[in-house]
């Protein structure tokens, strides 16, 4: 389920963002979220920046907050599994018509990276996740992901998605007794969706 508003972290500086999450976690802010996500967002001007009102710039930061925690208590856990899956949404396809050359497999769900742009965040994400080991799953949804950890049996999962779709992972890992980590996107929409290809190869 996506948000209700589209929000592009890239007017942000990677930096403030770290700043943000770190005087978070310092604080154990992720325990007390609420008031303290609010005063978060005062303090750094999140929702000048974005240009999102109070409300949203607050939830984006909850769950950003809440993401990069739960991160931080898998990471031993995720880095220790040898069979591990990345899972990418398909609106980060530069193209998402004919001009891309993926094939859509009904059964697993997933669309087939065919690599036809260099420009493509999928083609290059694909591409460094595979490098390391890694299946890599192309999906239309976050509601896929279940019936494709299942099949697999992986023991290792990484998921590229907005922060609601996101912490709707987190049950679903909790669930399945996966490890995973979450890195969200950039810019959410419906289409021409991005994320940070070196936050992913970090966490990869």
């Amino acid at each position: 389920m996506p948000y209700s508003f589209i929000y592009d972290l890239t007017r942000i500086s990677q930096g403030v963002w770290k700043q943000l999450l770190e005087s978070a976690y310092g604080a154990r802010l992720h325990k007390l979220l609420g008031s303290h996500a609010k005063r978060l967002v005062k303090a750094f001007k999140i929702d000048k920046a974005i240009g999102l009102n109070l409300v949203d710039a607050i939830t984006l930061v909850e769950d950003l907050i809440e993401v990069q925690v739960a991160n931080k208590i898998q990471r031993d856990k995720f880095e220790k599994a040898q069979r591990k899956a990345l899972l990418l949404p398909h609106c980060a396809r530069s193209r998402m018509d004919k001009h891309c050359m993926a094939d859509f497999k009904a059964d697993i769900p997933t669309y087939d990276c065919k690599g036809c742009r260099d420009d493509c965040l999928i083609n290059k994400a694909s591409a460094s996740a595979k490098a390391k080991g890694y299946d890599v799953y192309v999906i239309p949804g976050g509601s896929c992901a279940e019936k494709i950890l299942k099949d697999n049996k992986y023991d290792g999962v990484i998921g590229v998605a907005c922060g609601m779709e996101l912490k709707m992972g987190l049950g679903l890992m909790k669930k399945l007794g996966i490890p995973g980590q979450g890195v969200f996107l950039t810019k959410n929409g419906c289409s021409s969706t991005s994320l940070n290809l070196q936050s992913l190869t970090r966490t990869l």
